[in-house]
């Protein structure tokens, strides 16, 4: 979990919206809202998955800067379609994804879900599904990035994923 003072987490906040805008515009023609409390919800979803991960004596999982910038394209991709298929809008593959963002990886996998309003529910959800279980309790894991969109209303419901690597 990161720990700011407010002006460096405003900032930190800042920073993210600027790079997710960026990075969906670069990457493709979609637009993406991005939830106000997107920091807190990955902390959420970090901090349940690692639960789950020293339940299950394995070590926990950090943040990849890389595998969140092709966690959070995807989500914008999923919210655009109010979909949460592995398959992107433009018929990329979680492999493909990564390799656009420049994450060397041996090992990879990817959870996606829509709707679920807190990263508790979500991961709760992930761990009564017996592939994604499996894709959290994968202890050859050891990077994660978060991704999280909103899709537009009257749908408006968040759009998760989250890519694992090593």
């Amino acid at each position: 979990m990161i720990r700011s003072a407010p002006l460096a987490t405003a900032g930190l906040r800042l920073f993210q919206v600027a790079l997710v805008a960026l990075f969906c515009v670069a990457g493709q023609a979609f637009s993406c809202d991005i939830p106000k409390d997107l920091s807190a919800l990955q902390a959420q979803v970090l901090k349940n998955i690692n639960a789950e991960r020293k339940a299950a004596g394995l070590s926990s999982l950090k943040m990849s800067t890389k595998l969140e910038r092709a966690a959070q394209d995807h989500a914008c991709d999923n919210a655009d379609r109010k979909s949460y298929s592995h398959e992107g809008s433009d018929g990329s593959t979680l492999k493909t994804r990564l390799r656009r963002v420049g994450y060397g990886f041996r090992t990879a996998a990817e959870n996606t879900g829509r709707g679920f309003g807190t990263g508790t529910k979500v991961v709760a959800f992930w761990m009564g599904s017996p592939g994604h279980r499996a894709n959290i309790l994968l202890g050859k894991l050891r990077d994660v990035g978060i991704g999280i969109a909103v899709s537009d209303s009257p749908d408006s419901k968040l759009h998760w994923v989250v890519d694992f690597g090593r």
